[in-house]
């Protein structure tokens, strides 16, 4: 085994190391997951570093994490993380809470200018100057006992955050980003709790086709799906998919002759659950159709496509100059959604675009409005260049 780590096994030793751990102000974590075979990820390491210490806490030979998941949604502590969705979600699940002060070096590596998204062993060789192993990316992290190889994998994940973070964090304190880091951070784990707590039948791949009885009936298999695979411990997938969900809908037919003619529903598993199906399909006719999660509309149509490229090129010199990687700021949507809200004249000013809100209204919304107006103009500098553009004042 490594020696440079503790291997924490029992209830008792994460309770004497969640006593030493209450002590640290960072707290640096990581986690191991097997996620293609269960209804929520199955969590089966976790990785804890301190600026001297590391551990490794085994969840599958202890009962409870909680000690552990509270230390995390102290305020007076900062955890840090890289790329931390299942990270926070494992915390959420398990306290109902957010993690107050989450510095996530993935993003704010993204504040300073590095490719968004970067992987951990990028940061790593760039920051620290090392390369990292990579001969256990694809372990079964659920099968015991864990080799000694392993278990230095996994705490080489963890080994240098706290020093990143440390790098990242004076960067962005200089350039006085570290307020926009905390509200993006808020932001996504909002959007994470949201989605956590919410039915998600609208992000069933071909929802969109739908409309009336059908969106109904989408939605009563979704839900039906959902249960029957928590209950079972399956991926949802497993149990229905996405794409049979969608054309059971279309059809609207609750009649297990019409089921059953669908193609995908012969095998043995799929064909079984033809009378429950059917009873769902009956069931959800009945129902109004759902809502869909409220969005804020900016205009009808699209806007032209040469405009946004047009203004996606802008952004590229913006970020550029100011030293933000693009993918953090905005999508290809978000530009359309300004486009439209600044087109239309029926916007509401209390809802506006991302790109028109806080740190991102900061970076780019200013100077895409005066390109908008005829204030700015782009030039062509030098044919040369990485970014061979600029703006001149009209």
């Amino acid at each position: 085994m490594g020696t440079d780590f503790l291997y924490i096994r029992s209830q008792e030793s994460l309770q004497q190391l969640c006593e030493q751990l209450d002590k640290e102000s960072l707290i640096s974590f990581d986690t191991e997951f097997v996620a293609e075979d269960s209804y929520r990820p199955l969590l089966c390491l976790l990785q804890v570093a301190t600026e001297n210490h590391i551990a490794i806490i085994d969840p599958l030979e202890i009962d409870d994490l909680t000690v552990f998941w509270n230390l995390l949604v102290d305020p007076e502590r900062t955890v840090i993380v890289h790329a931390g969705r299942e990270e926070i979600l494992f915390c959420y699940r398990a306290t109902g809470k957010r993690i107050p002060n989450l510095f996530d070096i993935q993003v704010a590596a993204g504040f300073n200018g590095f490719e968004y998204p970067a992987s951990y062993g990028k940061l790593v060789q760039r920051i620290v100057g090392k390369t990292l192993d990579k001969e256990e990316t694809r372990s079964d992290w659920r099968h015991r006992p864990l080799s000694s190889q392993q278990l230095d994998y996994a705490a080489q994940d963890v080994r240098d955050l706290i020093r990143i973070y440390k790098y990242l964090s004076e960067k962005l304190r200089k350039h006085g980003r570290l307020t926009w880091l905390a509200e993006e951070t808020h932001l996504r784990q909002e959007e994470l709790s949201e989605l956590e707590s919410s039915e998600n039948w609208h992000r069933l791949s071909g929802i969109s086709a739908l409309s009336g009885q059908s969106l109904s009936i989408a939605r009563g298999l979704w839900n039906w799906r959902d249960n029957r695979a928590r209950e079972r411990n399956l991926p949802p997938r497993k149990i229905l998919r996405d794409d049979l969900i969608i054309e059971l809908a279309r059809r609207g037919s609750a009649d297990p002759r019409r089921v059953s003619a669908l193609r995908g529903m012969e095998y043995r598993n799929t064909r079984q659950l033809i009378p429950e199906l059917s009873n769902v399909i009956e069931d959800s006719i009945k129902h109004p159709p759902p809502a869909w999660p409220r969005k804020h509309r900016y205009g009808k149509g699209q806007p032209a496509s040469m405009l946004t490229q047009f203004l996606s090129a802008a952004m590229a010199f913006i970020c550029h100059q100011k030293h933000m990687a693009p993918m953090l700021v905005a999508t290809s949507d978000d530009l359309r959604d300004f486009v439209q809200y600044r087109l239309s004249n029926e916007s509401d000013p209390d809802h506006p675009p991302s790109l028109l809100k806080g740190w991102r209204a900061d970076i780019v919304g200013r100077e895409l409005d005066d390109l908008l107006d005829g204030k700015l103009a782009i030039v062509l500098d030098d044919p040369h260049s990485e970014i061979p553009i600029k703006f001149i004042e009209t």
